[in-house]
């Protein structure tokens, strides 16, 4: 015989003999043919025959699996033999439905089964016919298209100036005296450095974590003191007799850094102008340091690094008796600078920032550079410090 005579030959208790008629008629009417105790034993017939015929002549055995059947001697053979006529489960030999919530032991658990447990009538019905289709369930028409996939805002954000929003609105609020701490006025700059976790992950950090006074150094100073603020924690230096600050560094809850300071830009003898290789030198050295903070709360790069520059109208670098030109804008926002590895050198990123400056003031570009991009302290005519 090349074909079998039955595709299904149902196994179970008697005890689920409300189940099996269920399943066996609901598999008839979809068209198979179904070796069942009750409809194909006759009277006179040898019932141990009976079963090795169903088993042997059908295609596969839908075991029906309960308490009762896993407990019995007869069925339990069944679904054994079923299950060593095709251990590799290629042809589906033998195919478990579970008809009771029950755990399954032994090998019962690495076959996937057909599970009724918790479904309806209609969904019992679908999982039925669903689970013993032998053919791919590849349908006969195309699904429809799902619809285009449309770009993640914070993807587009982090792909291009993700650092943008928040510095810029950080900036207005600092053109509009809105410091963490009350500083003196006059010209004064801002250094932030930007986590891009801390705007991708809306982090909170525990003050705790941020307490790092020695990291934390402001500028134009020897000596400060600290404190916690709603902020998160706050370094800050004031000079003697003064009541407000000349310079505080801020560690944001979220990972940012602001450190600000009017020192460096204090006007000297009346002349308003940037002491160039202290200013760059020291916010070369006071950023590395800065970097170091973070990274001791265990953010991940990239980090953006900015530096705008507050009520510095008339302000040039260049020869203290004989500039070339003053700088002729109150908030001068340098460029943005990326940092990826622990290991950039900051002097070298920095070097268009410092350009953008001296360019105001009539120079193609720090004098603090040679050709090479390198920077070391300028030390010709122009030299201040």
């Amino acid at each position: 015989m090349t074909e079998k005579q039955y595709d299904f030959f149902i196994s179970y208790n008697h005890n689920d003999e409300r189940y099996a008629s269920w399943i066996s008629y609901l598999l008839e009417e979809a068209g198979y043919k179904v070796f069942y105790q009750n409809w194909d034993f006759k009277a006179g017939q040898n019932f141990i025959l009976q079963m090795q015929h169903g088993a042997t002549f059908a295609n596969h055995t839908l075991a029906l699996l309960s308490k009762n059947y896993l407990g019995s001697t007869y069925t339990q053979s069944e679904w054994a033999a079923a299950f060593a006529s095709d251990p590799t489960r290629v042809n589906q030999k033998f195919m478990p439905v579970r008809i009771e919530d029950i755990d399954l032991g032994g090998l019962l658990p690495q076959i996937i089964y057909i599970d009724l447990v918790g479904k309806d009538e209609d969904e019992a019905k679908a999982a039925i016919l669903e689970g013993v289709l032998i053919k791919r369930k590849k349908p006969m028409s195309p699904p429809p298209f799902p619809g285009m996939i449309q770009k993640s805002e914070k993807l587009e954000s982090i792909q291009g100036k993700w650092y943008e929003k928040w510095l810029d609105s950080r900036i207005k609020e600092l053109e509009n005296n809105n410091f963490v701490e009350e500083v003196l006025e006059g010209a004064k700059f801002a250094v932030h450095l930007v986590p891009l976790e801390s705007i991708t992950r809306n982090l909170t950090l525990p003050v705790n974590k941020l307490n790092k006074p020695m990291l934390l150094e402001p500028f134009s100073t020897n000596g400060w003191d600290n404190k916690i603020n709603k902020d998160g924690y706050c370094t800050f230096s004031k000079w003697p007799h003064a009541e407000k600050s000349h310079a505080y560094v801020q560690f944001f809850k979220n990972g940012i850094i602001e450190s600000v300071d009017m020192g460096i830009l204090k006007p000297r003898d009346e002349l308003k102008y940037i002491p160039f290789i202290k200013f760059e030198k020291d916010i070369i050295a006071h950023a590395y340091k800065y970097l170091k903070a973070i990274r001791s709360v265990d953010i991940k790069l990239p980090i953006a690094l900015n530096i705008t520059l507050f009520n510095i109208s008339d302000y040039y670098v260049g020869n203290i008796k004989f500039p070339r030109e003053k700088i002729n804008e109150s908030t001068l926002k340098l460029p943005t600078v990326i940092i990826n590895s622990w290991d950039d050198k900051l002097d070298t990123l920095l070097k268009p920032s410092y350009d953008l400056i001296w360019n105001h003031c009539g120079f193609e570009g720090s004098l603090n550079y040679d050709a090479d991009g390198n920077w070391h302290e300028f030390n010709g005519m122009y030299h201040i410090y």
